[in-house]
């Protein structure tokens, strides 16, 4: 079975992102090989499982990962034919590269702080010194694993100082050791950088700085000058109730301007959306909420509802 013109355009976006690969991919579109071959050079991330999978499987998975933009090991593991620590290891074992379990490993060891350890935990790379040498610990995502295997070839020993680790490894290692900046950045951070947009309690110190002059000012006028003081504040004070009385006799005089008409759009014209229901310990509410997702006056709202158990211990499971 030949590749789509979907498939050939993303051979001809890997060639000028990985040089390295172009022959390899030239080679089979010029003798016209099978697309199991083609797919091998497109895809190296996949050639550690070839032994573990039949090559029809990690063709139509490679397709899949053409087709969405991400490498064709992410939708192996999406769909549950791997998950993401076997695939690493086997990766790592193919290319002689070290799986880190990041077990054990002490916060000494991260030479960054705790801010910078939160990001590093959401780019899935983490910095650390293992021997007096620095090495960086990959979760990969997306198209990494493409791009390191090309690092491997062009460059052995610039390579040999990556580590992979999974991605729940990684999350877990920034819990341990940066849970108090976590919980800081969660409750603190909007506050500190945005305080107007910050339900937290106000910092009255800061706030009344900027009334403090005008305040010291009115005082003085009462004290040097109380009578002609509190004419003016009792003519300010009527000016306002004065506006404000005729801005309401204008919202009832001025006709309200009609809604604009909807859109008239076809079903298959319609947007995609994903409705996530986050639920924890709240088996018990789950079918009400399907039930309510049902109706929605959406086209499709069922069509692909997933059905699954998210266990969150042992002992807790939620269908969702």
């Amino acid at each position: 079975m030949a590749l789509g013109v979907r498939e050939r355009a993303a051979v001809r976006r890997a060639v000028g992102l990985f040089p390295s690969i172009a022959p390899s991919l030239n080679s089979a579109f010029e003798s016209s090989l099978t697309e199991d071959a083609a797919v091998a050079a497109l895809c190296p991330e996949i050639n550690c499982l070839r032994e573990r999978f039949p090559d029809d499987l990690l063709a139509e998975a490679a397709q899949r990962a053409l087709a969405i933009g991400v490498g064709a090991e992410r939708v192996l593991i999406a769909s549950g034919a791997i998950d993401e620590e076997e695939y690493l290891r086997a990766l790592a074992d193919a290319l002689d590269l070290t799986f880190d379990s990041l077990d054990g490993v002490p916060r000494t060891q991260c030479p960054i702080d705790d801010r910078r350890l939160i990001e590093a935990g959401a780019a899935g790379m983490l910095p650390l010194t293992v021997g007096g040498e620095l090495y960086l610990v990959v979760a990969p995502r997306g198209t990494a694993v493409r791009r390191i295997i090309a690092l491997v070839e062009e460059k052995p020993e610039l390579a040999r100082r990556v580590r992979f680790t999974s991605s729940e490894r990684l999350t877990g290692f920034v819990f341990r050791h940066g849970a108090g900046a976590i919980a800081a950045n969660a409750t603190d951070a909007l506050k500190s950088a945005w305080p107007v947009l910050s339900a937290a309690s106000p910092r009255w110190r800061f706030n009344i700085l900027p009334g403090l002059p005008v305040a010291l000012f009115a005082l003085a006028a009462l004290i040097v000058a109380p009578a002609p003081t509190v004419l003016i504040v009792e003519i300010s004070l009527t000016a306002v109730f004065l506006a404000w009385l005729a801005l309401r006799l204008a919202g009832i005089v001025i006709e309200a301007r009609g809604a604009d008409p909807p859109l008239s759009l076809r079903n298959d014209e319609l947007p995609t959306y994903t409705v996530i229901s986050a639920l924890y310990h709240e088996a018990a509410s789950v079918d009400g909420l399907l039930a309510a997702i049902e109706r929605f006056d959406y086209p499709g709202i069922m069509a692909q509802t997933p059905c699954a158990i998210i266990p969150h211990s042992r002992n807790d499971k939620t269908t969702l």
